[in-house]
């Protein structure tokens, strides 16, 4: 299955479980598309411009209006059947999305913003010139600072680990630079390397999915004796092929640009079954090779 059939199977599960008052739980709806929680919602913010949970609650919104005005149903039993706890709640939602109060547009008959179904449709986009290669990578691991962060918002993530990769050049960057190793070529990149997801547990005891994100330089497994051990977060590269894509664009958004075209015009028409939620950012900090590139693994089983 494609990432095309994947999200409007995913797509209608969503639309018909919208007025039954469940949780539409997230890891459900990515099962309907076979893909990863985390991979799904990076592939729906990608290609859609919403995080799953942005789109369930504008379409709940926009479905609870127009029943406002053609029914005579109460608000209690209205917010109940799209998924809100207590109609103060739903109330305050629906004046957000809306900018009118639900007593307002039963009064009025007016003042309804409309969100309509996504339809997904061949278009002729696409038409990208992405340069590419396959690279091995064997007994290596990235050395440097780590943090978790939360899988539910991409959009968020997207701001977030940029700031924190520059956080770690401006107060680590020599304690960087002084991490070297023999089978690195050229030896003056940074790499960032996103993990798999995991289930965290908050103080209030819920699970939240997160993933390990660590940014530094890669070294060998061997070498990892060679270093202060305390003053370093050692994360292990995953052995195995990996796709490599150029990247000319070295800005936070000429990545994520990139990642766009990667998700929605090169992997759902390749043979590449693609491991996932693991990803390698390379920079090449050098003054006169300045060039990034993103890389995915692969998984032994070509589809």
């Amino acid at each position: 299955m494609n990432w095309t059939e994947g999200l409007i199977n995913a797509i209608d599960y969503i639309e018909t479980h919208l007025i039954d008052g469940e949780v539409l739980d997230q890891n459900t709806i990515a099962r309907q598309a076979y893909s990863s929680p985390d991979n799904f919602r990076k592939v729906f913010h990608l290609i859609t411009g919403y995080t799953i949970g942005e789109y369930i609650r504008n379409r709940r919104l926009s479905l609870a209006g127009e029943e406002l005005i053609s029914s005579n149903r109460t608000v209690t039993d209205i917010a109940l059947e799209y998924g809100y706890d207590t109609p103060e709640s739903f109330t305050k939602a629906f004046t957000r999305f809306h900018g009118n109060s639900p007593t307002y547009v039963r009064n009025n008959k007016s003042g309804l913003h409309n969100f309509t179904r996504i339809v997904l449709r061949v278009t002729a986009d696409g038409g990208s010139m992405l340069n590419y290669r396959i690279v091995k990578i064997n007994n290596m691991c990235i050395a440097g600072y780590s943090r978790v962060f939360t899988s539910l918002d991409t959009a968020k993530n997207n701001v977030l680990i940029p700031k924190f990769t520059r956080e770690c050049c401006s107060q680590s960057w020599d304690k960087l630079m002084e991490i070297k190793s023999t089978d690195e070529k050229p030896n003056n990149c940074l790499f960032g390397y996103r993990s798999n997801d995991f289930i965290n547990i908050d103080k209030f005891n819920n699970e939240i999915s997160c993933f390990n994100y660590t940014f530094g330089r890669m070294i060998t497994k061997q070498e990892i004796s060679g270093l202060n051990i305390s003053d370093y977060s050692i994360t292990s590269i995953p052995d195995g092929e990996w796709i490599c894509f150029d990247c000319s664009d070295t800005t936070p958004a000429g990545q994520q640009s990139l990642w766009y075209k990667i998700y929605t015009e090169f992997l759902p028409f390749s043979h590449y079954n693609i491991a996932p939620d693991i990803t390698l950012e390379c920079s090449n900090v050098s003054l006169k090779n300045k060039q990034n590139y993103l890389l995915l693994q692969i998984r032994p089983d070509k589809v």
